[in-house]
């Protein structure tokens, strides 16, 4: 990628040094947005094993994690996020029973309903 650094009129700045800023800094800029549109979209991850993650998980009756568990706590959902991982990447928390996990995805229908309400004024 090749940066016009020209008219900044500035012998220091160099384009090596700006493509190595840009490739070091989007890695923690996109795992911070992945998280954030995960968590807007809310995607499901199917469980499928034996292990006893797997086995907490299906305690509920539900064979899936959805991505908004991830900022509940793990009294409630028997599982201990990494942030580290993403927001699917979970560990068995010890002695907890997985509760009832129900999520509405208000955050996801309020920020559509405005879009809509913007596009509709402006048609």
């Amino acid at each position: 990628m090749g940066f016009d650094l020209d008219i900044f009129q500035d012998e220091q700045l160099e384009a090596d040094y700006i493509e190595w800023l840009v490739d070091e800094q989007s890695i923690d800029v996109r795992t911070h947005f992945e998280k954030l549109w995960e968590y807007y979209a809310n995607p499901k991850m199917e469980i499928h094993g034996t292990g006893a993650c797997d086995r907490k998980v299906n305690e509920s009756g539900r064979c899936y994690v959805q991505a908004q568990e991830y900022g509940l706590p793990a009294r409630i959902t028997g599982l201990v996020h990494n942030g580290q991982v993403g927001v699917f990447g979970v560990r068995c928390a010890r002695d907890v029973q997985r509760k009832e996990v129900v999520i509405e995805n208000d955050i996801a229908w309020r920020i559509n309903a405005a879009v809509d309400f913007l596009v509709r004024q402006t048609d």
